[in-house]
């Protein structure tokens, strides 16, 4: 269920940030979309598997399909500091519109808080795929945090220097990015181990 409703969510977020390019003419809409329609394949991913088999019904095809997912999640970390690139030096971010903005900021970190706290309440079931999910989870909260900063600084930062709202949105985006790498670099180091470790035994076993 929790795939499930994820899946559906990172879905219609893409689709609202279609939406949004279509009204705003924002090239940032354009890049969270892709953002979370990639997320999407990943979350359709483990559905898919969850949908076949049990949690640790196969723990070799699990761990797999966690490591598969957690590269994918590397390499999408390019398309997020193409986007930090492009607030920085071409777009310049967007806004949201009227009181939008604050119901935007309450849902950010509503999703960021539910998040950390799923990561560590789903540790205790040892899954792989689930681990996997909340951490792209984790991923996409962080994402809309550096969203909703960008709009933050389009809306009220006119006081504000742009020399020290655009060091702001790059500290941001780098934390963000480091945050996505160690959690992604983590989950490949751990399941190639764990897979190398299994293939060993089922070798041995076969001798």
């Amino acid at each position: 269920v929790s795939l499930f409703l994820s899946l559906a969510v990172n879905l219609l977020y893409a689709g609202v940030n279609v939406l949004s390019w279509a009204l705003y003419r924002s090239m940032w809409f354009v890049v969270l979309a892709v953002y979370y329609a990639i997320l999407s394949v990943m979350r359709f991913l483990l559905v898919r598997y969850i949908h076949r088999h049990s949690l640790g019904e196969d723990r070799h095809g699990e761990l797999q399909r966690a490591r598969l997912c957690s590269c994918i999640l590397l390499l999408l970390n390019f398309v997020l500091t193409g986007a930090v690139m492009m607030i920085l030096f071409v777009d310049k971010g967007f806004a949201y519109h009227g009181l939008l903005i604050y119901a935007m900021a309450a849902y950010t970190f509503y999703i960021t808080t539910h998040a950390i706290i799923s990561l560590m309440k789903y540790r205790k079931y040892h899954s792989p795929v689930m681990t996997t999910s909340k951490i792209i989870a984790l991923s996409a909260a962080l994402v809309s945090m550096l969203a909703l900063e960008t709009a933050m600084f389009s809306q009220f930062g006119g006081d504000m220097a742009q020399e020290s709202q655009q060091l702001m949105i790059a500290l941001t985006g780098a934390g963000v990015s480091a945050v996505v790498i160690v959690l992604s670099v983590f989950m490949i180091v751990k399941t190639s181990h764990e897979i190398k470790e299994i293939e060993n035994n089922g070798r041995e076993e076969s001798f």
